[in-house]
């Protein structure tokens, strides 16, 4: 299945697909740039908003479930674009963000997009263990989705990432300010072809 996007993906897709699958494993620390906002104000619903624009630049390195082939997905993560807009007009409320990324790696160059919630704790209890409250205000998490699309070796050639993500970082009443650490937890794929991969 040569058009294959994991972007996209649905069930039925899944099914026809074959595909090679590694984990990826990543820390990274870095930093956002000054943030840029604008208070919007809705008359007929009574409501604020607070909309955000910034960058965010970090370093990217292994953790222990990272793959072979994810140990060469190290280097340095830039996320242009970085749009956010939190509720009630302010940036310590909760919010939904999207941005592009560009991510340079020892393997080339990996492009694609991210989207999630801004200020929110899923891993709350009575679910999980508690790590989380509800209304966390310093948290990003999300789904990125890219592409490998400048390979340094045509073996590489076609891979495709998508990864949960959870960004820390400090808040204010104007948006996300100065250094953030996080984490990258997802996969490689690559779709199986009958002359390489997968052993077919």
């Amino acid at each position: 299945m040569t058009n294959f996007h994991v972007c996209e993906a649905g069930p039925a897709d899944l099914v026809a697909a074959e595909l090679c699958l590694d984990e990826l494993s990543k820390d990274f620390e870095g930093s956002l740039s000054d943030p840029e906002s604008e208070r919007v104000i809705c008359k007929q619903l009574d409501c604020a908003t607070l909309v955000v624009e910034q960058q965010l630049r970090a370093k990217v390195w292994s953790h222990d479930c990272d793959s072979e082939l994810g140990k060469l997905f190290d280097g340095e993560l830039l996320v242009r674009e970085l749009t956010t807009v939190f509720a009630h007009g302010s940036g310590k409320r909760r919010g939904f963000h999207s941005g592009t990324f560009r991510w340079r790696t020892s393997a080339g160059i990996v492009q694609g997009h991210l989207r999630g919630m801004t200020n929110e704790g899923t891993h709350r209890k009575p679910a999980f263990d508690g790590c989380q409250k509800c209304g966390d205000d310093n948290v990003m998490e999300g789904r990125l989705c890219g592409r490998l699309v400048r390979p340094t070796d045509e073996k590489l050639a076609g891979i495709q990432v998508t990864a949960a993500y959870r960004i820390r970082y400090d808040s204010s009443e104007g948006g996300g300010v100065g250094g953030v650490a996080g984490t990258i937890e997802g996969l490689l794929i690559r779709t199986c072809g009958c002359e390489k991969d997968c052993g077919c």
